[in-house]
């Protein structure tokens, strides 16, 4: 079985943070809801800590805390402050976990 690239791993855990059910907290049956996601972020944690370059490590990190953070703030209305400065901090890692996203933006 061939070993999966840095971009292979890249793409993986976006891919997680993409489908994680980062509302998990409201649902009505929460004991699936919350091991559903807590699943969701031990498999991202998995892949990240699986690619060697600590820098992206560290951004993909600081995306999962900033999606987080975000989703928080926004929970329970618009906050076109919080959307603006995570839109400007996810360009800022997304630069650095995938650079030839930024190069062609």
């Amino acid at each position: 079985m061939a070993t999966a690239t840095t971009s292979q791993k890249i793409e993986k855990a976006l891919s997680i943070m993409k489908s994680h059910d980062w509302y998990w907290c409201m649902a009505d049956y929460t004991n699936p809801a919350y091991g559903n996601a807590y699943g969701s972020m031990r498999a991202f944690v998995e892949v990240v800590a699986s690619i060697a370059d600590k820098v992206i490590v560290e951004a993909l990190r600081n995306l999962w805390q900033a999606t987080y953070d975000y989703i928080h703030k926004t929970m329970w209305g618009s906050n076109e402050k919080a959307k603006a400065e995570f839109e400007a901090t996810k360009a800022q890692l997304m630069a650095i976990i995938m650079p030839q996203y930024a190069m062609a933006a």
